[in-house]
């Protein structure tokens, strides 16, 4: 059996033939290798079928038996001829062609008992027989190139036999996490990958449990839905006792997901479309009522322009589109929003900033237990301004909607019922998601809060300097910081929550650490094995030179001398690299683990401490939120405010003596050389 670090290692090599040679190249490679698992897979379920009736009846099937079989056990239909031996026997100048048949041909034989196809645009998102734009005649996607992928990617067999599902889907997960860290940057990465850290942070709060729905209303590739499911597997032993539902607008990435839950074996609905303007899920019966679901999970797009499709560029007096400081054209806004699923209850968000629209979706989305996790830009909490007499601000001043839409969450739809669904919210710091240096915060919504809770909000600082690691493009949450941010949440300020807690996530957290740690060594091992290999074989060579010239009895030449020197040294400082990296993948996995036992000790003491509390995080009464104006920026609850370094004066003025002394000295020094030069001329 191939293990998780092999088979990833081995996939992601596929983007060194693939990268540069078309756009979306993660596309091709995902697709490439669905199809390899459902072709080999295929073939083992009719193998493994086959043996299992011949175990149970002692004898070999008859033709209608094996057709039975066949129908039985296997997933998918795979028509003949489209099977991958087929695509990789096809001639070159054929091979594009008979990926694409192959793969369109499955797609088109897939259809469920209600008639709906559920492999197509998944297994045939990519046009493997693309045109080259250029009208040369020849492909998009060369075919030399399909034909090293196809190659390469035959090499491992990923069937059952072969693979687990849990192997083949943390597999899957690795490239998407790959692919995501290669475009840091790009606005598609924040769109396709949510950071785990900060998933794991929302799916063990929220606690998805058998039997119950989970919803991500912008899904990109699955990532919060997979890991409820795993989470789900973890505390009950089944994955598919909760049942997963999403909605993706960008194509290729609904395909992705799809494929991401296929892989894992998870009972999964991924629907592609405008989660606005078109959702998908709505009751039986009722195409204007949205489906509800016990528990939400998203990162929809931060501040999205326009997401009611209702803006026009503006124009100046001479006709021409008046444009943005980014070159992008200005939009007025002047046909209104008539959302037909009454999920907009709480008013209707700004058309250039879609926080709100997204937000109330997901209220709507809840049933009247739900609960959500949703990560959104910091500005949701305190955008928008309260309304103002004369009296009190010199001018008379209507309320803003996000302000009002925010108090709406705090106090009821009508502000005189007081249901209060925000249950907390945590601050994360900036550099944080993939394709935005937005500071995010995620807010947790509970329709059906706990008693002593109703009129509370819990609200935990997790932006502060040293809770976070600063690498140079982006902030990355350690295990350490996970465990603070998921302890204060966990606990609600109570500390033997908090201890029953950290004493349970130090276990799963070192256990990470360590998984982490077998994988980076597997990756050093890997990146440096031939380079290790050839060198010593160089070594080799060098040695049986000058072993055949002793055993003649003749001395080695300078040169042969020290092209052995030569060889062995430079043997010497690979093994010494590789020695180097494996000792501080060692040293980081322990310092992460002496982090954790830190992180405890400093926990325990904060709690026992009211004074110390006050700079990790506030529980806020409706009184004093109401106080604030329902604004719900974190540094009017928590004290935010970073301590200046203590200077021991006494210290200070002895390092500002010496520092004089020494310069005194050098001045002296450079005077008496210069004295010397001067008598020398």
């Amino acid at each position: 059996m191939i293990t998780k670090q092999a088979l990833g290692s081995l996939l992601f090599g596929m983007a060194d033939i693939l990268r540069d040679k078309v756009e979306d190249y993660k596309s091709y490679i995902l697709s490439l290798l669905f199809f390899k698992r459902l072709s080999d897979n295929y073939k083992w379920e009719s193998e493994h079928g086959i043996e299992q009736f011949r175990s149970d009846n002692c004898r070999e099937p008859t033709a209608k038996e094996q057709d039975t079989i066949n129908k039985k056990n296997h997933d998918f239909v795979i028509p003949d001829g489209c099977f991958w031996d087929d695509v990789r026997k096809a001639p070159i100048d054929k091979k594009n062609e008979a990926f694409d048949k192959a793969v369109g041909a499955i797609a088109d034989q897939n259809v469920d008992k209600n008639g709906k196809y559920i492999l197509k645009g998944i297994i045939n998102t990519v046009r493997w027989n693309e045109p080259a734009p250029d009208g040369s005649g020849g492909k998009k996607l060369d075919p030399e190139v399909l034909s090293n992928l196809i190659s390469y990617l035959g090499a491992v067999d990923l069937s059952n036999k072969n693979v687990t599902v849990d192997v083949l889907g943390d597999a899957y997960e690795y490239l998407i996490k790959r692919f995501a860290d290669e475009n840091k940057g790009g606005t598609m990465a924040g769109q396709f990958y949510t950071p785990q850290e900060v998933v794991d942070i929302i799916v063990r709060y929220l606690k998805p449990a058998e039997g119950e729905t989970v919803y991500d209303p912008t899904c990109g590739s699955g990532g919060f839905l997979l890991n409820a499911a795993k989470y789900v597997r973890m505390q009950y032993n089944d994955p598919r006792s909760i049942r997963l539902f999403g909605q993706e607008l960008v194509w290729n990435t609904w395909a992705i997901s799809n494929i991401n839950m296929i892989l894992h074996g998870l009972d999964a609905r991924i629907e592609q479309g405008d989660t606005i303007r078109d959702p998908k899920f709505k009751e039986e019966g009722n195409a204007l009522e949205l489906r509800t679901f016990d528990k939400v999970m998203a990162n929809f797009p931060f501040s999205m322009e326009n997401w009611a499709q209702n803006g026009e560029p503006k124009k100046d007096k001479k006709g021409k589109a008046v444009l943005k400081k980014d070159g992008a054209p200005q939009l007025e806004y002047k046909k209104e929003f008539s959302d037909p699923y009454n999920r907009l209850v709480y008013g209707i968000p700004p058309y250039s900033n879609g926080d709100f629209a997204f937000l109330q979706h997901i209220i709507a989305s809840l049933d009247d237990k739900g609960k959500a996790g949703v990560v959104c830009p910091q500005g949701v909490l305190f955008r928008g301004q309260p309304e103002k007499t004369e009296e009190e601000d010199g001018q008379n001043r209507k309320a803003d909607v996000e302000y009002l839409i925010r108090r709406g969450f705090l106090q009821g739809i009508d502000f005189s019922k007081h249901i209060n669904i925000i249950d907390a919210i945590v601050v994360l710091p900036g550099n944080l998601f993939y394709g935005t240096t937005i500071p995010g915060a995620i807010i947790f919504f509970d329709k059906n809060k706990l008693a002593e809770r109703k009129n509370k909000v819990l609200m935990v600082y997790a932006a502060k300097k040293g809770w976070y690691r600063e690498d140079a493009n982006m902030s990355v949450l350690e295990p350490h910081d996970v465990l603070r941010i998921s302890t204060i949440l966990e606990s609600w300020g109570n500390i033997d929550k908090a201890k029953a807690w950290i004493a349970d996530r130090k276990v799963q957290l070192n256990s990470q650490i360590l998984l982490d740690y077998d994988y980076e060594i597997s990756e050093i091992e890997k990146d440096t094995a031939e380079d290790i290999a050839i060198k010593t074989e160089k070594l080799n060579k060098a040695k049986q030179v000058i072993q055949e010239k002793e055993k003649n009895g003749k001395a080695p030449t300078k040169s042969e001398l020290k092209a052995l020197e030569t060889a062995q040294n430079a043997l010497d400082k690979l093994l010494a690299d590789k020695t180097a990296k494996i000792n501080a993948a060692k040293d980081k996995a322990t310092k992460q683990s002496q982090a954790i036992d830190n992180v405890e000790d400093e926990l325990l003491q904060m709690f026992a401490d009211p004074e110390l509390r006050k700079r990790y995080f506030s529980i806020a009464d409706m009184d004093e939120i109401e106080e604030n104006e329902f604004n719900l920026n974190i540094p009017r609850y928590v004290d935010t405010f970073e301590p200046e370094e203590q200077i021991d004066l006494k210290q200070a003025i002895s390092d500002f003596r010496n520092a004089l002394q020494a310069e005194s000295a050098a001045e002296k020094e450079l005077s008496e050389w210069l004295n010397k030069i001067d008598n020398l001329q």
